[in-house]
C-alpha cells in the first residue's frame, strides 16, 4: 500500500494526484505517445516545358503540306479510287509518324521546326516502338474515319437532291467528330495531351534546347 509523500493520505492504484491535498502522488504516470507524423507536401520537379497547342497545331500543317506534296498529289494526279487514295494516304502518314517518333528524338519534320518533341509521359525519354504503334494507330484510325467518306454532290440538285446533299454532309460531319476532339484535346488537358497522347502514355514537349 503506498501512502502520499505530502499528507500521508493513502493512494489508489494507478492514481496520479492525492484526493486530500492534490500533490503529485508516486504512482505510474502513462508514458507520452510519439507526437502525430505530418508529411510536407514534396516538391513538385519541374521538368521541361510543355508544347504549346499552337506549336502543336503549327508542327502538324508543316506535316501535312509535306505530306500532301508526297503523297497526295501523286495520288490525284493518278486519278486514284477516293478510297483508295484514302486509305494509301492514312497508311503512308503512319509509317513516317512511326519511322520519326522511334528514330529522330521523337521529332517529324514539323516537330523539329517547331522545336518539340514527343516523348514518354513518365521519364520524358523517348517514345518506345509500341508507343509510337499505339500513339499513330489511334490517331490514323480516328483520321480515316473522318476522312473516308465520300460522296458526289449535285451541282444544280432538285428538291430531292438538295436533300440528299444535307444528308451526305451531315454523315461527313458526323465522321469528323472524332478527330476533330482528339485534335482540340490539348486545349482543356492540364498536361496537353490529345486523346492518341494518353492512349500511348505520351507528352509533347518544348524543351529550351532539343
Amino acid at each position: 500500500m503506498a501512502y502520499c509523500a505530502s499528507c500521508g493520505a493513502e493512494e489508489l492504484a494507478d492514481q496520479q494526484f492525492c484526493a486530500n491535498c492534490g500533490k503529485a502522488t508516486s504512482g505510474s504516470f502513462a508514458k507520452p505517445g510519439p507526437m502525430p507524423y505530418f508529411p510536407m507536401d514534396s516538391a513538385k520537379i519541374e521538368g521541361p516545358p510543355l508544347a504549346g497547342y499552337w506549336w502543336r497545331v503549327l508542327a502538324y500543317l508543316i506535316d501535312a503540306i509535306i505530306l500532301g506534296i508526297l503523297i497526295n498529289l501523286p495520288l490525284r494526279s493518278a486519278n486514284t479510287n477516293v478510297y483508295v487514295a484514302a486509305v494509301a494516304n492514312i497508311a503512308f502518314i503512319f509509317a513516317y509518324g512511326t519511322f520519326f517518333l522511334t528514330r529522330l528524338k521523337g521529332q517529324t519534320i514539323g516537330m523539329m521546326v517547331a522545336r518539340i518533341r514527343c516523348v514518354d509521359a513518365v521519364t520524358n525519354e523517348q517514345v518506345t516502338l509500341v508507343q509510337a504503334l499505339r500513339r499513330n494507330g489511334l490517331f490514323c484510325i480516328l483520321d480515316l474515319v473522318g476522312s473516308i467518306y465520300h460522296y458526289v454532290k449535285y451541282a444544280h440538285p432538285t428538291h430531292h437532291q438538295s436533300l440528299e446533299n444535307g444528308h451526305h454532309a451531315v454523315l461527313a460531319l458526323l465522321l469528323l467528330i472524332p478527330v476533330i476532339i482528339d485534335v482540340l484535346w490539348p486545349l482543356w488537358d492540364k498536361r496537353n495531351q490529345a486523346l492518341h497522347d494518353k492512349f500511348a502514355n505520351t507528352v509533347v514537349l518544348r524543351p529550351s534546347r532539343v
